[in-house]
């Protein structure tokens, strides 16, 4: 065999090789302007490929958003073979006493300094215990500005997103980062809020997952509807939006730059409290509407699914 014959081999062989790799590398899911999306928290696992509500609602949606620390590897598999995309949960911004990973954490990153906390749950206690607390949730904000609570919660987090990497999420939805314009104690600022963010976007991105931007809208658009400083960077670091109660908010608008940049949204309402969605509204392309009609996300609840 001639010389030439064994370098076209040669490179012939590398060529393949660099194929297979390629092949075999997962490439970066991005929801488009056509997909649909079911929403559920509350059951493991979810019905493929058709959700049925109690409330005759049938949905036959293209992405599964589900608890990713709820749901096994074999779950999401199953969601694959019926011909979905797995979105996996967190609480990206707080901190959830019954979470199997929630001692891994240093109190002082959620409680706050100097506050006692139950050495068994992990839960604050006494004096100052619920000055970083959400409303209405027993769950604390996480600390996003003292530089060695940022360290510690990116750690813990990693290890989160890591894992759903592991059970073969194809992207993250992560909950609770607009503590910036909430009551906490830390004293999170809108850029503090932005540089997590940031940080958990390369996180996913290094692990070709998917990642929304939920709620959050004075990140994009200030009090005068102007965009804002971060409006730029956060449409290019998100690739779909989560949005609650818009509609009965009336600032729906608030996440336009995200359809204009051909990146849907996932639009939730619930119902109660006064209020109640009971017909499709006008929607645009990349825009998927589900009503609950409770404030829980339990998909056998949905009492209607709308798009354009």
């Amino acid at each position: 065999m001639s010389n030439m014959t064994l370098l076209a081999n040669a490179i012939l062989g590398l060529m393949a090789a660099g194929a297979a790799s390629a092949a075999a590398t997962p490439t970066h899911f991005k929801p488009t302007l056509t997909d649909t999306f079911i929403y559920d928290l509350d059951n493991v696992p979810i019905p493929a490929p058709v959700v049925t509500s109690k409330y005759g609602v049938k949905v036959n949606a293209h992405v599964y958003v589900v608890d990713g620390q709820e749901h096994t590897a074999q779950q999401i598999a199953n969601y694959h073979a019926n011909g979905k995309k797995v979105i996996c949960y967190f609480s990206a911004g707080s901190w959830e006493p019954e979470r199997p990973d929630a001692l891994n954490l240093s109190p002082e990153c959620y409680c706050g300094k100097g506050v006692s906390y139950n050495k068994r749950t992990g839960e604050c206690t006494g004096k100052n215990a619920n000055q970083n607390k959400l409303d209405g949730w027993d769950e604390w904000y996480l600390d996003l500005h003292n530089p060695s609570c940022i360290s510690q919660v990116k750690a813990w987090q990693n290890k989160r997103i890591q894992s759903f990497i592991a059970k073969g999420c194809d992207g993250i939805d992560p909950d609770n980062v607009d503590e910036f314009a909430n009551t906490q104690a830390f004293g999170v600022t809108a850029q503090d809020e932005v540089n997590y963010l940031m940080w958990l976007s390369q996180t996913a991105k290094k692990g070709n997952l998917a990642i929304d931007l939920k709620n959050a809208p004075s990140l994009l658009v200030d009090d005068n509807g102007n965009p804002t400083q971060w409006q730029k960077q956060l449409i290019e670091a998100f690739d779909f939006s989560v949005i609650e109660q818009c509609h009965e908010g009336d600032n729906c608008d608030q996440f336009d730059a995200f359809l204009a940049a051909g990146k849907p949204q996932i639009q939730v309402e619930y119902n109660g409290d006064g209020y109640e969605m009971t017909k499709c509204p006008s929607l645009e392309d990349g825009q998927h509407l589900l009503v609950y009609n409770t404030p829980d996300l339990d998909s056998t609840l949905i009492s209607l699914e709308c798009s354009d």
